[in-house]
């Protein structure tokens, strides 16, 4: 069943059982006012009748007919002589037609004045100084008419519900169709034509802002995510690919000592460049999953020259193998962040460089304090970025420069996100003198204010 329907049945239900309830208090109310006023007129007729009795010893069928009609109506009148329930004998009868006795019980009881429904009768009888008088009023037309009465408000209320129902049925329809298009919208994050009722105002216009804004940000996610994967999946594909054709053809037939050793050092490098990958993956990985309050709540200092220092510390031996001049320089930098993450940037910064610097060159590292925060330069002399990509940001895997050597692909990438995690900027240059430069820019280090 629909929310439309759910609504429509609910609005119906309880309108008609709170309408059926005020018609039945309504009815309740009427039934006892009005058997209220016969009872005082009655009680007052009889009071009338029996003092005309007790005065008059003629004929009472004028006076008494008299005082049994009010209002239009007419009750029935019965009046007895005598001392005592057994000697009381029929004086008078008049008025509307009704029964012999109206209150068999009260002419053979000792009880001197009751008011009391006998049958369809309300009956009010006084006995006094040897004159007993009953006066009595038919309640069947009254019951008749209040029948009536509920039926008429049962089907009334009933049909009013029933209209009441049709329009909130309406209305919530109305109501519900911007969710509707909102529901059939959200299914396809691809649809380019914008999410209606963006201008409606109350909660469906809300909603419809908040997917709004939701929706644009789940698409840029998946286009950073269909970017990033196949990225990924081409760079993995074509050393893999490299690897397997270079064994099966080495494979393919007995070799030398010195091939089969040739072989294995490819190998060995392709390996090593699968290692690095999945590596910046990982890191990639991390750094998307890292929550966004995570780097603001970290109140330890990381100083970027130590960090500086242990990367090139670990890469030395690469540069020394290649002859390549690896330098640092620059003043402590303590910025926010998480210690492992800027480690990953500095060696995959400082390995980009040493990789694409030919042998006999020569990789800078400086750390400096800038106006703009804490800034860290990597500079080389090898191939340089293409002018059109430098001072732009980096969207996914990229390789620098046309030569022969391997490049990491998502390398660079990885710098940029891990950078923009912790509030920074990655700049890409040239270098004095050809080569690349590449400058990563944080927002120095301030202790987070303590909340009393």
């Amino acid at each position: 069943m629909t929310l439309r329907s759910r609504l429509t049945l609910l609005t119906f239900g309880v309108l008609l059982v709170a309408l059926l309830a005020f018609a039945g208090g309504a009815g309740a109310l009427l039934w006892r006012v009005e058997l209220s006023s016969i009872a005082r007129q009655i009680s007052a007729q009889t009071d009338a009748l029996w003092a005309v009795a007790s005065t008059t010893s003629g004929n009472l069928s004028g006076t008494a007919n008299d005082i049994l009609e009010e209002q239009g109506i007419t009750a029935v009148g019965r009046i007895y002589a005598g001392n005592s329930p057994a000697s009381s004998t029929l004086r008078w009868g008049g008025g509307a037609d009704g029964p012999d006795t109206l209150d068999p019980a009260f002419m053979a009881s000792q009880e001197l004045e009751t008011l009391r429904r006998v049958g369809d009768y309300l009956v009010a009888s006084r006995r006094e100084a040897g004159v007993t008088v009953q006066v009595g009023r038919n309640l069947e037309p009254l019951e008749t008419l209040l029948r009536r009465y509920a039926l008429i408000a049962a089907l009334s209320l009933l049909l009013l519900s029933t209209l009441a129902g049709w329009l909130v049925a309406r209305e919530v329809r109305r109501t519900l169709r911007p969710l509707e298009a909102l529901a059939e919208h959200v299914g396809n994050l691809e649809q380019p034509a914008p999410i209606p009722a963006l201008s409606e105002a109350g909660e469906v216009g809300a909603l419809a802002r908040a997917l709004q804004h939701s929706l644009l940000a789940l698409r840029a996610e998946r286009e950073h995510e269909t970017l990033f994967l196949a990225s990924a999946s081409h760079e993995l594909r074509t050393p893999v690919t490299a690897m397997l054709t270079d064994l099966q053809h080495t494979l393919a037939r007995p070799r030398p000592p010195e091939e089969l050793h040739a072989a294995l050092e490819r190998t060995e490098r392709t390996a090593s460049r699968l290692r690095t990958l999945t590596g910046n993956l990982m890191t990639l990985t991390r750094v998307q999953r890292l929550p966004e309050s995570a780097l603001a709540e970290d109140a330890r200092a990381v100083d970027l020259l130590d960090l500086a220092g242990e990367a090139v510390d670990l890469l030395q031996p690469l540069a020394l193998k290649r002859e390549i001049d690896l330098w640092l320089d620059g003043q402590p930098c303590p910025v926010r962040g998480e210690a492992s993450l800027l480690n990953a940037i500095l060696e995959n910064l400082i390995g980009n460089a040493i990789k694409f610097t030919p042998q006999g060159g020569e990789v800078k590292v400086q750390v400096n304090v800038q106006p703009s925060g804490a800034t860290i330069t990597v500079q080389d002399t090898g191939a340089g970025f293409p002018p059109n990509m430098r001072g732009e940001a980096l969207t996914g895997a990229f390789v620098r420069g046309q030569s022969e050597v391997e490049g990491f692909g998502l390398g660079l990438a990885v710098v940029q996100q891990v950078v923009e995690a912790h509030g920074g900027t990655l700049e890409l240059g040239g270098a004095r003198g050809g080569g690349a430069r590449v400058t990563v820019t944080l927002p120095l280090w301030e202790p987070l204010p303590v909340l009393g």
